[in-house]
């Protein structure tokens, strides 16, 4: 019995789901990025910055096909 480290990739359709649902997080993350450049940094809350970050994840996850749980 061989175990492999190789993890099976998500279906397309998941991964195809999962990039059109982290296309909000990154128009947020845009808007964050517009606002850091015009020096607005204490407009900016701790959640926009979490929600822009797991949008970046959603899109690793979905290019990728990795399982990160």
């Amino acid at each position: 019995m061989g175990t492999s480290d190789k993890k099976a990739k998500l279906p397309f359709n998941v991964r195809l789901l999962i990039g059109v649902f982290a296309i909000p997080s990154l128009y947020l993350a845009y808007m964050i990025g517009v606002m850091a450049v015009n020096g607005d940094y204490q407009k900016i809350d701790y959640i926009e910055w979490v929600y822009s970050f797991i949008g970046f994840v959603a899109v690793y996850v979905a290019v990728t096909g990795k399982r990160l749980f």
